[in-house]
């Protein structure tokens, strides 16, 4: 009977110890994603900083020629678009920004495990939605320049 009872608590214990490996299995691997979708964003970052530099210029251009006298809806509409693009493009690279300062990684990873795969999950839904909204502000800076 005693032996019963030893092999019970022994394969409590152990699949105890699996459950809490699979929880930090599952933190490490959350991290990991929530860091490699930091690692794609990051360097289109480069290509929000080359877009703004281009969207100046042609706002610019238009600005010189309603300063010359030419002017028109058309010229107006372009300027607002382009002003509008730019914006996003500045939004895009402010979430970015925002997040790495609020990431909070090491100390998540102290944390209970569900706290830290509760914290994980949160972080790559944010990081999710700065690569979505960077991707179509890149997407649609692109289309208004060609």
């Amino acid at each position: 009977m005693n032996t019963m009872k030893n092999t019970i608590f022994i394969l409590c214990i152990s699949l105890l110890i699996a459950a809490c490996g699979s929880q930090e299995d599952q933190v490490a691997s959350l991290e990991k994603e929530v860091l490699t979708l930091h690692d794609e964003v990051m360097p289109k970052l480069d290509d929000v900083m080359s877009l703004k530099s281009k969207i100046a210029t042609e706002i610019q251009r238009i600005d010189s020629l309603q300063n010359e006298g030419i002017t028109g809806n058309k010229l107006a509409e372009e300027r607002m678009k382009l002003t509008d693009i730019t914006q996003k493009l500045t939004d895009s690279d402010a979430m970015m920004m925002n997040w790495m300062r609020n990431y909070k990684g090491d100390s998540a990873k102290k944390l209970k495990p569900d706290a830290a795969i509760q914290y994980f999950n949160s972080e790559k839904e944010k990081m999710l939605e700065v690569q979505n909204f960077t991707t179509k502000s890149i997407h649609d800076a692109k289309a208004i320049l060609n």
